[in-house]
């Protein structure tokens, strides 16, 4: 035993304890209320229950999470999503349930891990706790070499494809001790991986191959099988988990899970798990099939989707049962395979648990917790290669006590102080820094060096001048561009009154850049920050999508690049009036400063960025990063005028001039079935235009009404002549303080506006027609029903004190929402606390 493990793994331990008593407590928040339970069918040992999902459900078929009823709580999987529509599998002793709550989050990853770290406390079988500590604390010698180290040197043939800087990396990870890879993006740190695990491989070492998530890690293994495809043979490299498609669509792919390589070897119950699994993908993939169908289901399709979600449940259940009779031929498949790769939880869990390897290689690095780099280090005996960019995505955690910040806020790269040394310009001991990069044409790549890696500068290898460009659209004339809403006086808003950000001009702004594209516009993706932002923009590609295009969060992002990316910014200091701290914190090293650099750095050829420059962009210096990428941005990009955006697009998103707002309205109200607006303080002239229109509206459907105006009162509680007289006239006024858009969703139709859309100067208004957009806006925006607060499409009640309408009160309390439904008049609290 070391000095000092176990202290250490007390501290750790700590730690882990915050982190889950942070996430029980955060759990209102992604909480998923279900409305609307039915009966959908059953199987032998489960039942099909379907709910209306008051949230977005962000997780994908397959997932499994805990169903709340009251005091009671069930295991329950995830069979599909259809829009609000979420179908799940409960146990067959379920009681029957018309209102629930989904939830989902991954706080076992940390019980599992919590209990390793106790287990280990003083030491274990199958555990190095010397290896570990050496993973995550500098070295006795200190941070500084004197001289450029090397290390082994490579056979003829092992060379291959590898620049210079690579080699050298490679030359040092067969060194034993620990070897920190700095691999900023397009750089090849996943070429120079595989070209090490496969010259390790071939010296005879047994080698663990981790990294946080499975898309990180198969990227890596593909890279293997280019690299040394005898390594995909006879089990000599395993791949344990859940594979991803990279994975899967590569033809040596499917060789190496470990239960194919089980059947193989005579497992009658691994080739039945093997083909559950086969046919589980090919359940999953009809039902993303369905998915696609716009309008309503037929009757056909409305039963081939039950009987495909009857089959998934039922293949769930038994996948589970082989899983666990299947644990020890598991466990003797990666005892005797020559490299085992698997995500870095992997290694507190059942199958790996105790195994023990020559090397560990640990990718990703900058996103896996100090936490789980010292448990996946501690696999190994400690000759341990650490890779990864500590300048882009930390981990994710969300405690901020002293334990957390120092073992889950830091990756390894922080915990073992290469970031300092880095930063004050030390020569890192046993650091190896690759610098070309083959990824970003020069502009691109200038700019994001600048910005971010000015301590190792970034050179474009010259292949990249000569690459042909794969994917064009009309707009993308540079390769920077720049597309400014600073004077389209764009709205920031929160997803149903909570936290996750979004802006829903933007989103439009966008619809039109796609509306742009041609056939040659092959391969694109869009980003932005904030969940909420990345799935309205992922709507837009039912419409306008190909494929090889894609919308998600920075943080699904990293390790992949794209032809062309858009990095929507959200944040415009209108509506919500403070910008993100992503924007504000001037620490080289914040949150903010990482998302930029991997959203930018993922564009091979063009890069359009669009935000509110005059708000992201302000009085700064040069040691800001933040500062120096749009400073250098907006001096080498092209500057695209929305309006000109607009006129070079489809025309699905079209500006309506302030004198023809209340016609087209009219005309929108009058072909659909049901409408929501959001208007924030203002006189609502425009209100009794429209109201013979909402009049007109189906009648109410039980008790959730067509139609639904959210309006902001005064501070006092008061609402608008305009808005009392419609409410009496029998539309259903609803009001909420804050309201922070200025929108309506009519239809198929979604129109938003600077100022209030019913206002006698409403600004810059923007209409789009899309239904899978307008869908995805109405859930986006609509309130959350529930019995202490209702929502969108149920009727407001009054105060039983002094008449007057109770108002929504929607509060962030320390970053969790706090809805309130109340009087502003007889309740001063409630005020008071929405003035501070």
């Amino acid at each position: 035993m070391p000095s000092g493990w176990s202290e250490v793994a007390r501290g750790a331990c700590r730690a882990l304890a915050d982190e889950l008593a942070k996430v029980t407590s955060r759990r209102t928040e992604t909480d998923v209320p279900l409305l609307d339970g039915q009966e959908a069918g059953h199987t032998a040992t489960r039942r099909l229950v379907r709910f209306e999902a008051q949230n977005e459900i962000g997780s994908a078929e397959g997932t499994r999470g805990l169903l709340v009823v009251q005091e009671l709580q069930m295991e329950v999987e995830v069979i599909s999503v259809f829009g609000a529509v979420v179908t799940l599998s409960v146990p067959s002793d379920a009681p029957s349930m018309r209102e629930a709550t989904l939830r989902i989050d991954l706080s076992w990853l940390l019980s599992a891990q919590s209990r390793r770290l106790w287990e280990l406390q003083e030491g274990g079988p199958g555990f190095n706790a010397e290896a570990a500590l050496k993973a995550v604390t500098p070295p006795d010698s200190g941070m500084v070499s004197s001289a450029p180290e090397t290390g082994e040197r490579l056979e003829p043939g092992e060379t291959d494809r590898l620049n210079d800087g690579q080699r050298r990396a490679v030359e040092l990870g067969l060194t034993p001790g620990v070897t920190w890879l700095w691999g900023p993006p397009g750089t090849g740190k996943t070429t120079t991986i595989s070209a090490l695990v496969a010259a390790l491989a071939k010296r005879g070492k047994r080698v663990l191959v981790a990294a946080p998530t499975n898309a990180a890690l198969d990227v890596v293994v593909t890279s293997l099988f280019d690299r040394a495809p005898q390594l995909a043979q006879d089990g000599t490299l395993v791949r344990l988990g859940q594979p991803t498609e990279t994975l899967l669509n590569h033809p040596a792919g499917d060789a190496v899970l470990v239960d194919v390589v089980a059947a193989q070897r005579g497992t009658a119950l691994a080739a039945e798990r093997v083909a559950v699994g086969r046919r589980r993908q090919e359940v999953r993939n009809a039902l993303v099939e369905l998915r696609r169908v716009k309008g309503p289901f037929s009757n056909e399709q409305q039963q081939r989707r039950s009987e495909l979600e009857w089959e998934a449940a039922e293949l769930a259940a038994v996948a589970e049962g082989l899983d666990r009779l299947l644990l020890q031929f598991r466990r003797a498949i990666c005892r005797d395979a020559r490299v085992v790769a698997a995500t870095a939880h992997q290694t507190v869990l059942d199958v790996l648990k105790g195994l023990t390897f020559d090397v560990v290689v640990l990718d990703e690095a900058s996103m896996t917790t100090s936490v789980l780099a010292l448990l996946v280090a501690g696999a190994g005996g400690g000759h341990t290669v650490i890779a990864g960019d500590f300048r882009q995505l930390p981990p994710v955690a969300v405690a901020g006590t002293p334990a957390a910040r120092e073992w889950l806020h830091k990756s390894p790269f922080e915990k073992a102080g290469l970031v300092r040394a880095v930063k004050e310009g030390n020569a890192v001991h046993r650091l190896a820094a690759l610098t070309t990069q083959y990824r970003m044409r020069p502009t691109i790549g200038r700019v994001v060096s600048t910005a971010f890696y000015r301590e190792s500068p970034l050179v474009t290898a010259a292949a990249v001048l000569d690459r042909e460009r794969r994917s064009r659209i009309r707009w993308a004339s540079g390769e920077l561009v720049v597309l400014d809403t600073s004077r389209l006086a764009a709205r920031t808003a929160r997803r149903q009154g909570t936290a996750s950000r979004y802006n829903l001009m933007h989103a439009q702004l966008i619809t039109a850049l796609l509306g742009a594209a041609t056939t040659q516009t092959r391969d694109l993706a869009m980003i932005s920050p904030f969940t909420a932002q990345a799935r309205l923009l992922e709507s837009l590609l039912v419409d306008f999508g190909m494929d090889r295009w894609s919308s998600a969060t920075v943080h699904r992002f990293q390790g992949g690049e794209r032809d062309i990316v858009i990095y929507d910014t959200v944040d415009t200091g209108r509506g919500l009036p403070r910008l993100h701290p992503w924007f504000t914190d001037q620490d080289p090293e914040s949150t903010g400063t990482r998302l930029l650099n991997v959203a930018a750095s993922r564009a091979k050829d063009h890069l359009v960025v669009v935000g509110a420059f005059d708000q992201l962009h302000r009085a700064g210096s040069s040691a800001d990063p933040l500062w120096r990428f749009f400073a250098h941005l907006l001096d080498e990009a092209i500057h695209l005028p929305w309006q000109e955006m607009l006129d070079l697009s489809d025309g699905s998103t079209e500006q309506i001039a302030s004198s023809e707002v209340w016609s087209r309205l009219n005309e929108d109200i009058a072909r659909a079935a049901n409408v929501e607006m959001w208007l924030p303080a203002d006189p609502l002239v425009g209100l009794p235009k429209v109201l013979p229109a909402l009049r007109s509206l189906p009648a109410v459907n039980g008790e959730v009404h067509s139609s639904t105006v959210w309006i902001e009162p005064d501070r006092d509680g008061y609402l608008p002549a305009e808005a009392l007289h419609a409410r009496r006239e029998g539309v259903n006024i609803r009001p909420c303080l804050p309201i922070l858009e200025s929108s309506a969703v009519v239809g198929d139709v979604v129109w938003s506006a600077g100022a209030s859309l019913l206002g006698p100067d409403p600004g810059v208004v923007l209409r789009t027609e899309s239904a899978p957009f307008a869908d995805l806006v109405r859930r986006t925006q609509r309130r959350k029903r529930s019995a202490a607060v209702p929502g969108s499409g149920q009727l407001g009640d009054d105060c039983g004190r002094c008449q007057r309408m109770l108002v929504r009160f929607e509060l962030l309390h320390r970053g969790s929402p706090d809805l309130r439904y109340e009087c502003p008049s007889c309740d001063r609290s409630t005020r008071r606390m929405v003035r501070s």
